[in-house]
């Protein structure tokens, strides 16, 4: 029996249970992901509930002193993932209504279960402040206590293990832009700081050059092709930087400005050698899995002269390199099977810049023996997600780096031997709190810049007259809200509209009717869904779900059951106009089948032999398959295909629309006469429209662009979260927006 001075075991409110001991939140029994300063607000809104919780409060109570991060930005940011998990809406709150000015209350009925009754609780009827009521102070500081000790261990802020009192580390905030500012690059001596901006304005990415102690930075170009990821020379007079103009590449250019020149094409993520005499980047995508061959080369290029070398040429696939301290090695994240999704494969590994030598770092072991596991499982869903080497931090001899743990990346670091590049020493926790913290850049006396970023993502609506290639009215936010949303499928009527989020707890399918803004959950299921494809009635829904670490390919009703089509298929890409076959891919390579709904037939339409076949869709009459050939780590074509013939189609049949990357892909006008793809054609990813000729399938002059996005709002071709489509007059697409600052760290004595 519980008696008076004991916390409750559970507190509950609307299908929701809070367990304050575990911090857990559980929604009909299965929980739902909350951790760190989100669960602690919950909490303290619970243990209050009926009363404004004022957000000096929250500051005072859940954000410790020492926390480096802008409270403002952090408490929105922790507010909006509170709302996510609840499925509430700010809006129209049914459980954490805002208060302006002042801040939040609870306006629920809260539940301790059936042996202990919680305080009095009389729902608001006006939104001024109620005055203070008695309540229990041994219930609920008791249960303060529990979760405040979940809190300093998961959220509080201290760095390098600090005694109380005696941090080790000077903060600074290096930015304050309303936009998104991001991967800094501190010079060697500490005193300048490069990094890429929109500075609040356009939306369009260029660098910039400022002192550390302060001042106006100094514009270094001025194109806005997503110019970022700058690194300084060793004697701080130059800047090497990743852009995507003129199709993409390395490039160079003084410190204090001036006209760029071009090192390498397609190389992204560039770094000087110790000596300054190489840069080091890679060629491929970086929405692409790691553990997926051919999705990346490391390349070193001499700045003296002469071509680019390939580095590890035997791994499968290659990325983000960083030089160990000797010079005559890369780190970098390194996968060696020629199958995808292979756990045992991956790894971060040294290579020799001189010889075929390479030695594996054992990174991988440590990271699952931590909990930071980069073999992902959330519910039964699993992905490789191996974090990249960072910076080298010369003080602790130690390579930092970002990884995610729940719903934010925080930085650690981990002892890494210049010698032989093997794991040596601890991973130790740098940041933690509600913001993702990425991209850090060291200096050797031990400074430490990275970016907090926050991404949100919805779906858009561009009305559009597919057939005459004309845009009938700006783009339009569909959806609103803190959940996060993935690829945007529309029916060929245009009415029905499915996606994937998390707005429920759990990632899984929702459809939303766009003549009414109703949306409803397709399939609530336990096991993580992406991927949806509507067919053209919107009436049928497949999607891809993850269970016992394979990907299997489903189809459900809105509100039916669901019924797994295939097994082992990566997912699923379009419906014929008929609704009796879908096209899948899946085998290594990726190859394209045409799978029969009904007998679960699949029959191959498109394959080759070092190629991935992905993004297939069928053309309105059901005669041609657009789809998408991965022929280089950076580079792919969009292409169509007669299916009137033999199959698979052979590649002499193949029409080539146009040059891509890895994660674009094509869809069709309703008159079949057009092709519309998405392309980086113009520095920035944008929606082009191809003429083809009705019989032969032949482009009729050149792409024109339909749709531009070169402000904040932006698309992120090959991601999880990217999908778009087209029907009933309307392109459907899944853009980001992300806000994110610079911030620094210095020590302020020996370690």
């Amino acid at each position: 029996m519980v008696t008076p001075n004991q916390a409750p075991v559970r507190l509950t409110f609307g299908p929701f249970e809070v367990n304050a001991s575990t911090g857990e939140l559980l929604k009909h029994g299965s929980r739902v992901r909350l951790r760190g300063q989100p669960f602690a607000i919950l909490v303290l809104l619970l243990q209050r509930n009926g009363e404004v919780v004022t957000r000096e409060q929250l500051r005072e109570r859940i954000w410790a002193d020492g926390t480096f991060v802008d409270f403002e930005h952090g408490l929105n940011a922790a507010m909006n993932k509170l709302r996510r998990a609840l499925s509430d809406s700010a809006e129209n709150p049914r459980y954490v209504e805002t208060v302006p000015g002042r801040g939040y209350r609870f306006i629920e009925r809260v539940d301790c279960g059936p042996v202990m009754s919680c305080p009095a609780f009389q729902k608001p009827e006006v939104r001024d402040e109620l005055p203070p009521r008695r309540r229990s102070p041994g219930l609920w500081e008791r249960l303060t206590w529990a979760v405040g000790a979940l809190v300093c261990l998961g959220v509080g802020l201290r760095f390098r293990g600090a005694p109380a009192g005696l941090p080790d580390w000077k903060l600074a905030r290096i930015t304050a832009d309303s936009g998104l500012s991001g991967f800094p690059a501190l010079s060697p001596q500490g005193n300048l700081i490069a990094y890429s901006s929109d500075r609040g304005l356009n939306g369009e990415q260029d660098l910039y050059l400022r002192q550390v102690a302060g001042g106006q930075p100094v514009r270094l170009t001025f194109d806005g092709t997503g110019n970022s990821a700058p690194d300084f020379s060793p004697d701080g007079g130059k800047i090497v930087f990743q852009s995507n103009r003129d199709g993409g590449g390395v490039y160079e250019v003084a410190a204090l400005g001036g006209k760029a020149r071009l090192l390498g094409r397609g190389g992204l993520n560039p770094k000087y050698s110790p000596d300054g005499s190489q840069v080091a980047y890679w060629v491929g995508t970086a929405a692409v899995n790691p553990a997926v061959p051919g999705s990346g080369e490391l390349w070193v290029i001499p700045l003296n002269g002469g071509p680019p070398r390939r580095i590890a040429a035997n791994f499968s696939a290659a990325r983000q390199p960083i030089w160990l301290p000797d010079g005559k090695h890369l780190l970098f994240v390194g996968y060696t099977s020629p199958r995808a999704y292979e756990n045992s494969a991956i790894d971060w590994w040294t290579a020799s810049t001189d010889e075929d030598a390479v030695e594996r770092s054992g990174l991988y072991e440590k990271l699952v023996h931590a909990g930071l596991q980069p073999q992902v499982t959330v519910g039964r869903l699993t992905r490789t997600l191996m974090p990249s080497p960072g910076c080298w931090s010369a003080m602790d001899k130690a390579v930092v780096f970002s990884a995610g743990t729940g719903d934010q990346n925080d930085l650690w670091e981990v002892g890494i031997s210049p010698r032989t590049g093997k794991v040596s020493g601890l991973l130790r926790r740098l940041t933690a709190g509600t913001l993702n913290h990425t991209t850090p850049s060291c200096t050797p006396a031990g400074e430490l810049a990275f970016t907090t970023l926050e991404t949100r993502r919805d779906v858009w609506s561009l009305p559009f007259d597919l057939n005459r290639r004309k845009a009938k009215g700006p783009l339009e936010r569909v959806t609103m809200g803190p959940p996060s949303r993935e690829h945007a499928s529309l029916a060929k009527q245009g009415r029905f509209l499915t996606f994937a989020s998390n707005q429920a707890g759990l990632v899984n399918i929702w459809v939303r009717d766009l003549a009414t803004g109703e949306e409803s959950p397709v399939a609530s299921s336990s096991v993580e869904q992406h991927y949806p494809v509507i067919a053209a009635g919107g009436d049928k829904i497949a999607f891809s779900a993850f269970e016992k670490n394979a990907r299997d390919v489903y189809v459900s009703a809105p509100g039916g059951p669901s019924e797994k089509v295939c097994q082992g298929c990566l997912r699923a890409t379009d419906w014929s106009l008929d609704e009796k076959t879908i096209l899948v891919f899946a085998a290594d390579p990726y190859q394209i089948d045409a799978l029969d709904v009904a007998s679960r037939r699949r029959t191959p339409i498109l394959k080759h032999s070092k190629y991935n076949l992905v993004y297939a869709r069928f053309s309105p009459d059901n005669r041609w398959v657009s789809f998408t050939a991965r022929t280089q780590p950076d580079r792919a074509l969009i292409a169509i295909a007669p299916l009137d013939g033999p199959k698979p189609v052979p590649e002499s049949a193949w029409v080539t629309i146009s040059e891509v990357t890895l994660g674009d892909w094509a869809d069709w006008s309703p008159d079949g006469k057009t092709v519309y793809f998405s392309s980086r054609r113009d520095g920035h990813s944008c929606w082009w429209a191809q003429r083809i000729e009705a019989i032969s399938g032949r482009p009729v002059g050149e792409p024109r662009a339909v749709l531009h996005l070169h402000g904040r709002v932006y698309y992120e071709p090959g991601s999880m979260s990217a999908g778009w489509s087209v029907g009933g007059e309307r392109i459907a697409m899944l853009l980001a927006e992300g806000t994110g600052n610079i911030w620094m760290m210095s020590p302020l004595r020996s370690r």
